[in-house]
């Protein structure tokens, strides 16, 4: 099993639109593949045509005393959703308990697929280990800012979202990307797509939603590249 989680520079980078539509493009191609999301806002369901006040979720079910395998959902054959859920406010499990749930999941799932908190990220973000870590960033001067103060080499993977070929600034800042991070962070761009707006408000991966549009070809792209980096 391969776990995965996309790291955002800061928040508002639609790293989960991003994460949803990479896990059904996984299980497109025959992954068995489950999304998790470590977010209190709990937002990655909606993407599945969960209600927004959907309670059930891991948080809950550790709250509970029930196995936090109790609130997977069955999306289609091959995908399913492990939400948040609504739980009160107080500590949760930690990066250690992740690990050894991975160990357990791995029987069951050929990916893994982490929805992490927006930065600053909680210890759970910050800490959790995983096989695949993908930086997301725009082609815009804060995330530039921002790619500056992080040591990428821990990552595998720069992604940057919502690329607009027209825009002369993030034309350039691409080009300056590629040149500063040459032979040391791989790039990966996803366009700047209306299809992903819509695909939310439809309540559905973009994969589902729009299967013939420019992003769900740069986000099968993504998919392929992942495949290269799945563990035996």
């Amino acid at each position: 099993m391969t776990s995965l989680a996309l790291h955002g520079v800061r928040g508002g980078l639609g790293r989960s639109a991003l994460l949803a539509a990479l896990g059904y493009a996984l299980q497109g191609v025959g992954e068995r593949v489950l999304l998790i999301d470590l977010c209190p806002h709990n937002l990655l369901g909606l993407h599945f045509n969960l209600p927004l006040d959907t309670r059930e979720g891991w948080a809950l079910a550790e709250r509970e005393g029930r196995p936090f395998t109790d609130a997977v959902y069955q999306v289609l054959d091959g995908l399913c959703l492990l939400p948040f859920g609504d739980a009160p406010a107080g500590p949760l499990a930690d990066a250690d308990a992740w690990g050894a749930r991975q160990v357990e999941l791995a029987e069951h799932f050929d990916w893994v697929l982490f929805d992490l908190p927006q930065p600053p990220a909680d210890a759970v973000g910050r800490s959790i280990e995983t096989d695949v870590r993908i930086l997301v960033a725009e082609a815009e001067m804060a995330s530039h800012l921002l790619l500056g103060r992080r040591p990428i080499e821990h990552y595998d993977l720069l992604l940057v979202n919502r690329y607009d070929p027209a825009s002369r600034l993030q034309s350039d800042l691409l080009m300056v990307w590629r040149d500063l991070f040459r032979d040391r962070l791989p790039i990966q761009v996803v366009h700047r797509d209306e299809a992903f707006l819509e695909a939310l408000a439809c309540k559905a991966p973009l994969g589902h939603h729009a299967p013939q549009s420019l992003a769900c070809r740069d986000v099968q792209s993504l998919a392929v590249r992942c495949l290269t980096r799945r563990q035996p």
